[in-house]
C-alpha cells in the first residue's frame, strides 16, 4: 500500500508540474514523505499537495500513514538520537548500521538503478541519483546547502579513483582556486569533501577498497587525507578534520574474508570535546564458511551448480596460470575457512567461492548465502534475478563491521544523547 501511494503521488504531482518533467521527483517525495520537515527541492505547493494526497488516500483507505509506512519499511528508523546522508548508498549496508545505532536518514544517493529499486524496497525511499548534480562544477553552496539536510553523520563507500595535482601551477598563476575544488574535481571522493565543507557534519564516515591507501604510490589517499584535514581553513565559519582509518578484515564477524579501509573523519570542535577517534578491535577466530552454507534442497542444487563446460574453462585457465606463475585461479572454498572476498561480477562464474559437491561440479553460493556473508538480515528484500542481487551484494560493505564502527563513533562522541 506505500509503494501505492507513492505511485499516486508521484502521478498526481507529475500532472499538476506538467509539463515541467523532474527525474528526481520519486527521491523527493519518498525523502519528503519520511522527513517532512525538510522540503528537498519541493515547493511550497507540492508540499501541500503532497500533505492532501496522504490525508485523501488514507481516508479512502481507512488507513494511518504510520500503519501504510510501517507495513511497507523494512527498517525503519525506531530512534532518532542523530541524523545522517547516506551517500553511494548501494542497498544500504550503511543505513542498517547507523540505523541500529539510533540514527535517522535524511538523504540517500545512488545512481544504480537496481540498487535504488533494492533500496527502497527495505528502507522506504529512493535515493536520489547521480550525486554530482549536487555537487559539479557550477553548482552553488546555496543549493547544496538548500537540498540536502542538515546532518551528524556523512557517511558513503565511495569508488577509487585517481587524483591529478596537474594544472595547479597554472591556476595559481591565473589566480584561481585550487584547494580541494581542483585536486579531487571530477572524482567521486569530490562530492564528499564539497557536502562536508557545506553542510559540516560532525563525523565524515567512509569505506574504500583496501588498496586506496597505496593506490597511485600513496597520492590518492594522501589526498584525501589532506583535502579533510584542511577543509575548513581560510573559510570563514567552516572547521577541518582529523583524519583516522584502519584496514578491517570481516573475517571473525561473517564467513567472508573482506579487507576493507575506513575512514573516520573528526570536526575539529568536535574532537576538542571528545578527542582522538579510536577504531573498535575485531579480534577473534575466522569463521568458517561452513557456518554461512544452506541446506539445499535437489532443486536447489541443481540450479546453483555450474556447468561442465565453465568447470572445465576454470580447470583450465587455472593449470595454464600456475605453469607460468600468474593470473586467476578457481579452486573449491575450503569450508573450514573464510570465503574469499565476493566481489560485483561474483554471479559470472563464481570463480570467487565454489563449493563443492560430492559426486558432481561445485556451485555457486545461493543468493540468502551471500547475504549472510555480507551480515544482512534475514528478511532483507532482494532482487529475484540472481545477477543483480550478486551485483548489489559485491559492492556492499559488511554490515557488522560498519556497524561495530558505528557504535565506537556514536560511543566516543556523545551521538546517542
Amino acid at each position: 500500500m506505500y509503494q501505492q501511494l507513492v505511485e499516486h503521488i508521484q502521478n498526481e504531482l507529475a500532472v499538476l508540474r506538467s509539463p515541467v518533467k523532474d527525474e528526481e521527483l520519486q527521491a523527493k517525495v519518498t525523502h519528503y514523505l519520511l522527513n517532512p520537515n525538510h522540503a528537498y527541492g519541493l515547493s511550497d505547493n507540492d508540499k501541500s499537495a503532497i500533505n492532501q494526497f496522504v490525508n485523501e488516500f488514507c481516508s479512502q483507505q481507512k488507513i494511518t500513514f504510520d500503519q501504510i509506512k510501517n507495513e511497507f519499511i523494512r527498517y525503519a528508523q525506531e530512534r532518532e538520537h542523530f541524523k545522517f546522508i547516506d551517500l553511494f548508498a548501494g542497498i544500504g549496508g550503511f543505513n542498517l548500521a547507523l540505523t541500529s545505532q539510533g540514527g535517522k536518514a535524511v538523504f540517500s544517493s545512488e545512481w544504480d538503478k537496481s540498487a535504488k529499486i533494492t533500496y527502497f524496497n527495505n528502507y522506504g525511499k529512493t535515493p536520489f541519483g547521480d550525486i554530482n548534480q549536487f555537487t559539479a562544477q557550477g553548482v552553488s553552496n546555496e543549493f547544496i546547502e538548500t537540498m540536502i539536510p542538515d546532518h551528524d553523520v556523512l557517511a558513503g563507500g565511495f569508488p577509487c579513483q585517481p587524483f591529478s595535482h596537474a594544472g595547479v601551477s597554472a591556476r595559481s598563476a591565473l589566480g584561481l582556486a585550487h584547494g580541494f575544488d581542483c585536486e579531487t574535481q571530477g572524482t567521486l571522493f569530490h562530492s564528499i569533501a564539497r557536502i562536508a565543507f557545506v553542510k559540516q557534519p560532525k563525523i565524515v564516515f567512509m569505506e574504500n577498497v583496501k588498496n586506496i591507501v597505496s593506490h597511485n604510490n600513496g597520492e590518492t589517499f594522501s589526498v584525501i587525507k589532506e583535502t579533510m584535514e584542511n577543509l575548513g581553513q581560510e573559510a570563514e565559519g567552516k572547521q577541518s578534520y582529523r583524519f583516522y582509518y584502519k584496514l578491517v578484515n570481516s573475517e571473525t564477524l561473517v564467513a567472508q574474508r573482506r579487507v576493507r579501509c575506513f575512514m573516520v573523519c573528526v570536526r575539529e570542535d568536535v574532537f576538542q570535546e571528545f578527542g582522538a577517534f579510536k577504531f573498535p578491535e575485531f579480534e577473534g577466530e575466522p569463521i568458517p564458511l561452513r557456518d554461512a552454507l544452506e541446506e539445499l534442497t535437489a532443486e536447489l542444487m541443481e540450479e546453483y551448480t555450474i556447468s561442465d563446460r565453465l568447470w572445465e574453462g576454470h580447470i583450465n585457465r587455472t593449470q595454464r596460470n600456475l605453469d607460468r606463475g600468474t593470473g586467476f585461479t578457481a579452486h573449491v572454498a575450503d569450508l573450514n575457512r573464510p570465503s574469499n572476498t565476493i566481489v560485483a561480477r561474483y554471479g559470472k562464474d563464481g570463480k570467487e567461492c565454489l563449493i563443492p559437491q560430492d559426486g558432481r561440479n561445485p556451485r555457486k553460493l545461493t543468493i540468502k548465502e551471500c547475504a549472510n556473508l555480507f551480515g544482512y538480515p534475514e528478511n532483507f528484500w532482494v532482487p529475484s534475478s540472481k545477477t543483480p542481487a550478486y551485483k548489489q551484494f559485491g559492492n556492499s560493505v559488511v554490515v557488522p563491521v560498519v556497524s561495530r564502527i558505528s557504535s565506537e563513533i556514536v560511543q566516543q562522541y556523545g551521538l546517542n544523547q
